[in-house]
């Protein structure tokens, strides 16, 4: 089963190929004033480096957020257009999931962190056992101090979060800061396909009304909305 996986919930999005749970090509896209082209053009590289033809997939993985919207809203666009043009099923995975399995598993919580601007990040927190993730929050975007409130064990982090709070995290949880974090040497877009294959069959779809982006918060949009419709 070649599944293509598309994740630009953050600015260093990344886009990858998958034989089954081989991955076989990807690639990692940088912040640039063309995102959208670039994402088009990485996809484009990754299926002929791999000698792939655009209908030889058998579907698709997307990363639905939280993350950037503009980022999401792309990937999402991008998404639509390749399932019209070939007809195949797809299937969306939870951003911070595929961020936290992009660790090892260790004796460590899990917490991937994306910059959410406005003083937040989004973030969830992850156990592993056994080779098996347990989420142990649910999606929040939230304050990076009201993050360091709920830990009480070493966490390893990951994500840009860390350009932006880095400093914060170290100061405040110490210890329980893991920065260092031992990766898998995967991207986030292989890892929710890795995820997806689990499950494939049972979770796949054609249904693009189905294909929704997790925001966790309201769209800058939504709120100046809210504002109007208020007055």
């Amino acid at each position: 089963m070649k599944i293509l996986g598309i994740d630009t919930s953050s600015p260093s999005g990344s886009v990858a190929l998958l034989d089954n749970d081989l991955v076989v090509s990807e690639s990692l896209l940088d912040n640039s004033p063309a995102y959208s082209d670039k994402l088009l053009k990485e996809v484009d590289g990754v299926l002929n480096r791999s000698k792939t033809k655009l209908n030889e997939l058998d579907g698709f993985v997307i990363t639905k957020g939280p993350g950037s919207f503009t980022g999401l809203r792309v990937g999402m666009s991008l998404l639509k257009g390749l399932i019209l043009a070939i007809e195949k099923p797809f299937v969306s995975v939870n951003t911070m999931d595929a961020y936290a399995e992009t660790v090892k598993p260790g004796p460590y919580s899990i917490c991937p962190v994306l910059d959410a601007r406005k003083k937040q990040v989004y973030t969830a927190l992850f156990s592993s056992k056994n080779n098996l993730y347990i989420k142990k929050t649910s999606d929040q975007a939230i304050s990076a101090k009201s993050l360091c409130e709920q830990i009480t064990q070493p966490t390893a982090f990951v994500g840009n979060g860390l350009e932006v709070y880095k400093e914060l995290f170290s100061s405040y949880l110490k210890k329980n800061f893991i920065h260092d974090v031992p990766v898998k040497n995967i991207t986030v877009a292989a890892s929710a396909c890795l995820i997806a294959l689990r499950d494939f069959k049972e979770n796949m779809s054609c249904d693009l009304d189905s294909l929704t982006i997790n925001y966790v918060r309201p769209s800058e949009a939504e709120i100046n909305y809210s504002k109007v419709a208020s007055k």
